[in-house]
């Protein structure tokens, strides 16, 4: 007589497998840590054990009830069966060394079970265990190579060991049971594009449409491999299709616009946009690109009516705002010389600081205009906005002082750059300029203690060197040559390159008859950095006077004022020059040339015989 236990499994396999139960609904009982009789049921469906039966039906299945050689009696298979059911239990509980060892248990008599082989591979899989995971997903298939469960975990055997072949295959394998199987076709799909066979992919993607009918998030899947194919006609006949399945889809439009314009095909673009905008005409993308083609086909009012219209739209936050302007002042700058482009753009920034009046970013925006396009007055004023109402902008007091530098308007900077040190304290670039603003008016103390300060203060080498440089002229003016000396060599060392401070070290020395040697060098190299500098050009002269070479000193001074920038200073030079070779008459006629250039050489009057 057979035992209850025994009957109620006999039961179980009597139930026909025609579809897996999904795992999750298994899970749900063990979330809850419940065991009813059809929570086992679903194991048994799930795992596939059809084929477990009773004695008799184990003995067709196994060769006459023999495992190998050996008949396994019905105590045998009963207790396989548990510890089946344990393992799969402890695997669900994440438990895998017990779940490991009943399974292990199960297979050593059911061996020929598809769902104990299956179920081992799961483990398998789960402890990253590729090589035993595919072992024994190749036994649960080579026994029922109909079932799509058992190939999609030999799938993802080969997967985690890399083999990309043997995946397709059993992919394929399944599609040949399941050929209408979308999940399979659609994991097939992925895979494909990931290895880079997006053509294949794409085919794959059109069966699952044609199984499926059309699907808007398949013609992406569609466009993303043609992008990455780099075939432009594709993808716009792909976005069609899309459209035709979506026709108020203006994120579409909108791709295909960009499509059009990038294939230069703007009246395609135009019509794209302005479906886009039929379904939204205040679309901030859609209206800032149609504005884009009216600025290609040189329609400026069209495109000012359209950027100010956004920009006037309160609707529009004041960041998309800014986005807008700074999009159309960067076509500006690519073009600076076009006189309409320039109108459009002065017109939208006009409109932002009327709308946005007591934003600093509008101000900002406004300056960097002003400044590229050579409108310094107007700049000025609208740095001095952004500072008033940004003053914590540092890059605006950077450029507030620098302008005040550049336009020599000294007081000015010098002012600014104190007002910015308390509310950006401690920045090199306003140091700096404030430094040499005071260099500029001859206030040399005053200018050493900004640039020393400066050159104290984080910068990169290139800029600090230009700060220990100007340093260097500034110790040299107060005639502090130990100082001025240690600033050029830190400068140089800072910056190999920097041809002014060569230049300038190189003449100091020559004036004070020091190192002649070294400063022909530094004089030689500023001249290879900057060979048409005519104040480097009289450098080199001067040095080569020093030395005694008048032939080499008379050629440079010479290419010196041919450059026609030469200073008053070159021309005494190549007096003295005549003067050193004994030609009296010619050293005058340089002396008075250089007196009439700079009337404040007082010493040359002396040569000249001037009361």
């Amino acid at each position: 007589m057979k035992s209850l236990k025994s009957s109620y499994f006999d039961a179980i396999i009597r139930i026909p497998l025609k579809h897996v139960i999904p795992s999750f609904l298994l899970l749900m009982y063990f979330n809850k840590q419940i065991f009813p009789v059809t929570a086992i049921v679903c194991f048994l469906l799930v795992f596939g054990i059809s084929a477990c039966s009773t004695s008799e039906q184990a003995a067709d299945d196994t060769g006459n009830g023999k495992n190998g050689d050996r008949i396994i009696s019905d105590d045998e298979i009963v207790e396989a069966r548990s510890h089946f059911i344990r393992g799969i239990t402890a695997m669900h509980l994440d438990d895998h060394a017990a779940a490991e060892a009943h399974l292990t248990r199960a297979h050593a008599t059911l061996r020929d079970q598809a769902g104990v082989n299956f179920s081992l591979a799961e483990l398998y899989y789960k402890m990253d265990d590729p090589v035993n995971s595919t072992y024994y997903s190749r036994q649960a298939v080579s026994i029922e190579p109909e079932n799509k469960w058992y190939r999609l975990q030999l799938a993802d055997g080969y997967h985690a060991k890399g083999n990309y072949e043997e995946v397709i295959n059993q992919l394929d394998s399944a599609l040949v049971y399941a050929p209408s199987d979308t999940e399979i076709l659609y994991t097939k799909a992925q895979l494909q594009a990931n290895q880079g066979e997006y053509e294949a992919s794409n085919e794959t993607y059109v069966r699952i449409m044609e199984i499926n009918g059309p699907d808007r998030s398949i013609h992406y899947q569609r466009i993303s491999n043609f992008t990455r194919l780099d075939d432009t006609d594709a993808i716009i006949a792909e976005l069609k299709k899309v459209l035709e399945l979506d026709q108020g889809s203006i994120n579409t439009l909108l791709m295909l616009s960009q499509l059009y314009l990038d294939e230069d095909e703007p009246e395609k673009a135009r019509d794209a946009l302005e479906k886009a905008l039929e379904r939204n005409p205040r679309h901030p993308e859609a209206l800032v690109n149609l504005a884009d083609i009216h600025i290609k086909n040189e329609e400026w009012e069209s495109a000012g009516e359209l950027l100010n219209g956004l920009v006037r739209d309160d609707d529009i936050s004041s960041g998309n705002k800014f986005e807008i302007v700074q999009y159309i002042m960067s076509r500006f700058s690519n073009e600076p010389e076009n006189e309409p482009l320039f109108r459009t753009t002065e017109s939208l920034i006009e409109t932002l600081l009327h709308v946005e009046a007591d934003h600093g970013m509008s101000h900002a925006m406004a300056a960097d205009f002003y400044l590229s396009s050579g409108h310094e007055e107007k700049a000025l004023v609208h740095l001095q906005k952004t500072t008033e109402l940004m003053p914590e902008n540092e890059s605006a007091w950077r450029q507030l002082v620098q302008t005040y530098y550049i336009a020599g308007r000294y007081e000015e900077a010098i002012e600014t750059g104190k007002n910015a040190d308390e509310h950006v304290p401690d920045d090199a670039f306003i140091h700096f300029f404030v430094g040499g603003s005071y260099f500029l008016q001859e206030q040399y103390e005053e200018a050493a203690a900004w640039l020393h300060s400066a050159s104290e203060l984080p910068s990169r080498p290139p800029f600090r060197s230009a700060i220990l440089g100007t340093l260097g002229d500034t110790y040299a003016s107060l005639d502090q040559w130990d100082r001025a000396d240690e600033a050029y060599e830190q400068s140089i060392a800072a910056d190999p390159d920097n041809d002014v401070a060569l230049n300038n070290y190189a003449y100091y020395l020559s004036e004070r008859n020091e190192r002649l040697e070294e400063a022909r060098e530094m004089a030689s190299r500023a001249l290879e950095l900057n060979p048409e500098n005519s104040a480097f050009l009289d450098t080199m002269g001067w040095v080569y006077f020093k030395l005694g070479d008048l032939d080499n000193a008379y050629k440079y001074i010479r290419e010196s004022i041919e450059t026609g920038d030469a200073s008053a200073e070159v021309l005494e030079h190549m007096g003295d020059v005549y003067d050193k070779k004994g030609e009296p008459d010619r050293a005058h006629y340089w002396w008075q040339k250089a007196l009439e250039e700079d009337d404040s050489r007082e010493h040359l009057k002396e040569r000249l015989h001037i009361n």
